[in-house]
């Protein structure tokens, strides 16, 4: 399931949502004003795989060195 990371462009908060389908998009509101007026951030993500041979890759994409806790913090 898709988790989507969103400011709101009222008051500035950013936040996390499970958003289904592209429909449930348009009617995603901030949780602390309820603003309608929010952006979708772009969220980089981490994974990790092992292979057969007991090497262990990393997977990132966006900010792999950034130490902010989401790309919201690096504006």
């Amino acid at each position: 399931m898709p988790i989507f990371e969103y400011e709101c462009r009222k008051c500035e908060h950013t936040f996390e949502r499970l958003v289904m389908g592209s429909n449930s998009r348009k009617s995603v509101t901030c949780p602390e004003c309820r603003s309608r007026r929010v952006e979708q951030l772009y969220s980089g993500f981490y994974g990790r795989s092992q292979s057969s041979s007991g090497v262990t890759r990393s997977l990132s994409s966006g900010c792999s060195s950034c130490s902010a806790k989401s790309c919201a913090g690096c504006k």
